[in-house]
């Protein structure tokens, strides 16, 4: 099933390149690991629910006040009376805080790096917001309506401290980054307007036009006699649909954990959708098929070149034991109670959903891209059956009504004046009082505290945080030596920063990168070089779709600060690629910033695949780079291969390869997650590569004896008195 071409380019491209242009966006995001010198120190621990991190019980509750929508301005610190788990506290700091729209000509300071992002977002006078693009339950009208009421939104809601960042289901949590200046994403939605792709036929990834090769409706020709084509109705529709609707609520869920873990004050969500079906578990679309194996089972049949094969491929389009395993596995979910989930972490992360429906007054929903089917049982078995339209409207209506009002936000709903609507969304962000207080409880012992907030004018609406959870010792104790490095302007520790890059991780993406790179000295000797490596994984759904059946070509450009090409490499990229590496041998290195942009083409016609990565070099001459990542295990057989993505299985071993200019001494630590040392042993060696300058620093462990979590590997490198570590972070899942 090819989709129907738009200038040139399919349908359902479009979405995943407005997620690479959104990507695009954001502050240079370290991809690659950082040599550093510092030891590690320990890290905060990673939790559940937000913890409170300045004073041992001070806390800070922004409050909301409106009367019929308009905001409260007029009250006073005796006006408000503040409870914790039932229990009167003193309000000791009362501001009213009224943020104004940006003014033309006004300048908005624009963060350079993460960490500048990061610092912005945790002012607790800057607001944060997030803009959702729910792509995949948005229609082309509805994206084109959204086009204009965005950037008004934008303009009306910043202020000149405020941050936000965009976000699509196609993008990982990692890659979000906050900025102030509204021009570029504007000028994107303009331009790709087209991005929601609700109720197209077109718009099918590869994952999907697998399901329906494995599940034909209609039927193909050749179709065996003995299968009954009405098991086969819907099935392929009802699995895409499920498979969307919980990429769309992982992505929120991922976005809630992240804005959690950002600050403890208020952060306002946007989600621009239609809202969710919320399907259940139905064991229905989980039944034996006719004339299919056991869902799940693994069978034996005939390739197109007629040998007997396992897992044979069914009308060109897929493997049928990995349908049934996605059909298995959606035909489980549940939904709507992980809907529930989200909107409890939520709540406990301060997290506020303003849904806005943008296709606005309707009195049907509509059905062309299969959203709403679900295999219900009939006297004849499987059926297609739809239920009222009506009650699928109420439904995905009462989805976004749900989201905003169990986290005290506002929806925008059933009507086609965007402006109006969305300038309740304005009033309501502009205009809050933030209040502080100290806790008369003073134990220390991690539980969750409730707030409530009460205001003694008579007829007007109050929102305000629902809780936080109390600290423990060790968490006071590590927020104290936080504040510290704070104050003194103290950047991450080495430890800190690689664990920061496993956020994310849970995302699936359609490629992956990471950047290898050691800058020999500008006056070194002739036989030292500087080098570039790259390492391009393409996830296995996409390496085994039909457009990358002929393999493609890869095409490396870097490019310097001054906007100079430094290095161009193109090569062949193989049939069914998985893992790509391209070197830049013999570039010039100086002291600057570096942006390498990766694009892969498939030979038959269809979306390359782009990625672009930054780096710095601090100064020329530095002893070691990052490192490249080399997995080896049960599905490389005997030797290593190598990867961009930090997650590895306990069946697996990991080996790290620094470049090192010249020769020295090595060694290798295991840490935790906190940056401490552990008994497991790492192999270390030294290999010179002839005639490069350079050698390779190799750190190899075995992961079996490690259970599943986060850890990292710290390489040290010694040349006479000099000495730099890298610290490098990955993941064992299970």
């Amino acid at each position: 099933m090819s989709a129907t071409p738009l200038c040139g380019r399919p349908l359902w491209s479009f979405p995943l390149a407005l997620a690479v242009l959104l990507i695009s966006l954001a502050v240079p995001a370290a991809n690659q690991e950082t040599p550093s010198t510092s030891s590690g120190d320990a890290e905060e621990p990673q939790t559940d629910l937000p913890r409170f991190r300045v004073e041992t019980n001070f806390v800070r509750a922004d409050v909301f006040v409106t009367d019929d929508g308009d905001p409260v301005r007029d009250l006073r610190a005796g006006d408000f009376e503040l409870l914790e788990d039932g229990r009167p506290q003193r309000i000791e700091t009362f501001e009213y805080v009224e943020v104004r729209g940006y003014a033309p000509g006004e300048p908005r300071v624009e963060p350079q790096t993460v960490a500048q992002s990061r610092a912005m977002a945790e002012d607790s006078r800057a607001r944060v917001f997030v803009i959702f693009l729910d792509t995949y339950h948005t229609d082309y009208a509805g994206s084109h309506a959204m086009q204009r009421a965005i950037a008004n939104m934008l303009d009306r809601l910043l202020g000149p401290h405020d941050v936000f960042a965009v976000m699509t289901p196609q993008m990982s949590v990692r890659d979000l980054a906050f900025a102030r200046r509204t021009e570029a994403i504007t000028a994107i939605l303009a331009k790709h307007w087209a991005w929601g792709t609700e109720g197209t036929i077109a718009n099918f990834e590869p994952e999907e036009q697998a399901y329906f090769g494995c599940y034909p409706d209609p039927p193909p020709p050749d179709m065996p006699g003995t299968c009954k084509y009405s098991d086969y109705i819907g099935v392929a529709k009802e699995m895409i649909a499920r498979r969307r609707e919980r990429r769309s609520l992982q992505a929120l869920n991922d976005l809630a954990v992240h804005l959690r873990d950002l600050r403890e004050e208020r952060k306002a969500v946007m989600a621009f959708t239609s809202g969710w079906h919320l399907y259940r578990p139905n064991q229905r679309l989980a039944r034996k098929l006719d004339c299919d194996a056991i869902p799940g089972r693994q069978g034996i049949g005939v390739d197109p070149q007629g040998r007997l094969a396992a897992d044979p491929r069914v009308y060109g389009r897929g493997s049928k034991y990995e349908c049934d395993s996605d059909r298995l596995m959606l035909a489980q979910l549940d939904n709507n109670q992980y809907f529930l989930d989200i909107l409890d972490r939520a709540n406990r992360g301060n997290v506020s959903f303003y849904p806005v429906d943008a296709q606005g007054l309707r009195a049907w929903s509509t059905d062309l891209g299969g959203q709403h089917i679900e295999l219900r049982p009939t006297t004849s078995g499987f059926a297609n059956v739809i239920s009222t339209d009506g009650a699928i409207l109420r439904a995905r209506l009462e989805s976004l009504r749900t989201l905003a009002g169990a986290t005290d936000g506002l929806a925008v709903l059933d009507t086609n004046d965007f402006d109006q609507g969305i300038q309740r969304i304005v009033n309501d962000l502009s205009s809050y009082y933030l209040l502080g207080y100290y806790s008369t409880n003073t134990k220390l012992d991690g539980k969750f505290r409730s707030i409530k907030v009460r205001v003694k004018r008579p007829g007007v609406q109050v929102r305000a945080r629902r809780g936080y959870l109390a600290p423990t010792q060790e968490e006071v104790d590590e927020g104290r030596r936080a504040m510290e490095e704070r104050e003194a302007e103290a950047p991450p520790t080495a430890v800190q920063t690689a664990f920061s890059r496993l956020q994310g991780l849970g995302r699936n993406v359609r490629l992956s990168s990471q950047i290898s790179w050691v800058a020999a000295p500008i006056d070194g000797p002739p036989e030292t070089k500087s080098h570039v490596w790259v390492t391009g994984e393409i996830d296995p759904a996409t390496s085994r779709s039909s457009e990358w059946a002929a393999g493609g070509e890869a095409e490396v450009v870097l490019v310097a600060e001054d906007d100079v090409t430094v290095a161009v490499k193109r090569q062949p990229i193989e049939p069914a690629p998985k893992v790509l590496s391209v070197a830049l041998p013999d570039v010039a290195l100086g002291p600057g910033a570096y942006t390498l942009k990766m694009r892969l083409q498939p030979t038959t016609p269809g979306v390359p695949l782009v990625d672009t990565l930054r780096f710095t070099v601090e100064d020329s001459g530095t002893l070691v780079g990052p490192p490249r990542l080399l997995r080896r295990g049960p599905t490389t057989g005997v030797k290593y291969v190598e990867t961009a993505r930090p997650t590895f299985r306990r069946t697996e071993r990991l080996r790290l390869e620094v470049p090192v200019l010249g020769e020295g001494r090595i060694a290798a630590e295991l840490l935790d997650r906190n940056g401490k040392t552990m008994a497991v042993p790492v192999q270390s060696s030294l290999e010179p590569v002839e005639g490069a300058g350079m050698s390779w620093a190799r750190a190899e462990l075995v992961l079996a004896p490690l259970a599943p979590g986060d850890y990292a590997v710290r390489t040290s490198v010694t040349r006479g008195a000099e000495r730099q570590d890298v610290v490098t972070a990955f993941r064992i899942v299970p």
